[in-house]
């Protein structure tokens, strides 16, 4: 099921839910269906509100107190996660009012947030305004182009293009293995050939 069979299924609700799982996307399709008359704006909005601070204190909590699991484990290996501790380092406050409006943040924002010096009590209350503006934004931004966003939405969101997506992020996802891989098999490379040059220089001396 798609977000936008999601949301015109369960109305508002799907749209806190969409907006929790998966983010922007949601919440426009969300706002433009709004405008249709399917169910109002105004509960949209709230429920956009809503999803997106559940969502972030979940991850803040999970983050908090299960730093062993796997999957805490495969955030924190991430890049963005190193980006966002540099981020809090320089500017906490900041940085946890405004990850979810930063690409790629939505998630490594929160857990690497929870593995900080910021209380929770002070990370869910800046949340509540981050969450007050984004939801309701982004409802907007939904509902003013409506007509637009909802016909690209069922023209788009396809089980056909759904497929062609899926085979495009493996193929993506293969790649990136097999550079990474590459990668790692070069560094390794560097360090016997470096290892080798000292013992050679040591020899020598």
């Amino acid at each position: 099921m798609s977000f936008h069979q999601l949301i015109e299924q369960y109305g508002a609700l799907g749209v806190g839910l969409g907006g929790a799982i998966e983010g922007e996307g949601a919440v426009i399709i969300g706002g433009a269906i709004s405008r249709t008359g399917a169910f109002s704006p105004w509960w949209a909005a709230l429920a956009a509100f809503v999803g997106a601070w559940v969502s972030c204190q979940l991850f803040f909590i999970v983050g908090r107190t299960q730093r062993d699991h796997r999957l805490v484990h495969k955030i924190i290996d991430k890049p963005v996660f190193a980006r966002a501790l540099m981020m809090i380092d320089r500017h906490p406050r900041l940085f946890c009012f405004g990850f979810r409006f930063i690409y790629g943040f939505r998630v490594a924002g929160p857990v690497a947030i929870s593995m900080s010096h910021v209380r929770a009590r002070d990370f869910a209350l800046l949340q509540l305004f981050s969450a007050a503006i984004w939801g309701p934004g982004l409802v907007l931004i939904g509902w003013s182009f409506g007509s637009q966003i909802v016909h690209l939405a069922k023209l788009l969101l396809t089980p056909w293009n759904a497929m062609i997506a899926a085979a495009v992020g493996i193929v993506a996802v293969l790649a990136w293995m097999q550079w990474r891989r590459q990668r790692v098999l070069a560094e390794r490379r560097l360090q016997e050939i470096d290892r080798e040059n000292e013992e050679v220089e040591q020899r020598a001396g």
